[in-house]
């Protein structure tokens, strides 16, 4: 499951009767920064690349695209996705889309591969952020000699750095669109 693929599956539809949307208000914001750090990491032609972000006073993870590279001290436009899913009110942070990006999400549709593996490494670092009681973490570690950040987006108990974790890893697309992405183990 791809960044994307974990994003929808975090913000499931007003038609799943777990999701309460009576108190997603602004559902989406758009809003923008300066990259602190730039995450990026390759695995077999699957890559994830991501940006740290201060955001209202909070260092958060941005999920970018591969194919538009950012770097350190750049402005970054991005959008800020709240959702409440069981009980769980969370955030998520994604660069916003420069538009015309139909053809790869046709040719994602059609020939998207999904693999899942599994990761255990040290906590580095915490991300953390709250919002108008909507809340996101993550946590940064390194895999393979590359420096990730792991996404908590069900809001589990929260680590420390020290801690170990396990996570998931998500290699998912196909052709020019392989991307990696990263999510705490239930």
């Amino acid at each position: 499951m791809s960044a994307a693929g974990l994003n929808t599956a975090f913000a499931q539809t007003p038609a799943d009767p777990t999701v309460d949307t009576s108190t997603l208000s602004p559902p989406v914001n758009h809003e923008s920064g300066t990259v602190d750090e730039v995450l990026s990491a390759n695995d077999g032609g699957y890559q994830m690349r991501g940006y740290i972000v201060t955001w209202h006073g909070s260092r958060v993870f941005v999920s970018g695209s591969p194919a538009a590279p950012l770097t350190k001290g750049a402005n970054v436009d991005f959008t800020v996705y709240r959702s409440s899913v069981n009980g769980q009110r969370g955030l998520r942070f994604v660069v916003a889309p420069s538009g015309g990006d139909a053809n790869v999400a046709q040719d994602e549709s059609d020939n998207s591969q999904v693999s899942i593996t599994s990761g255990r490494a040290k906590v580095q670092a915490v991300l953390a952020a709250d919002n108008d009681g909507y809340s996101f973490v993550a946590y940064l570690v390194n895999w393979h000699d590359q420096r990730v950040a792991v996404v908590d987006p069900s809001l589990h108990t929260p680590k420390v750095a020290g801690d170990k974790i396990d996570f998931r890893v998500f290699h998912t697309g196909a052709n020019d669109n392989r991307q990696l992405s990263f999510a705490l183990s239930p």
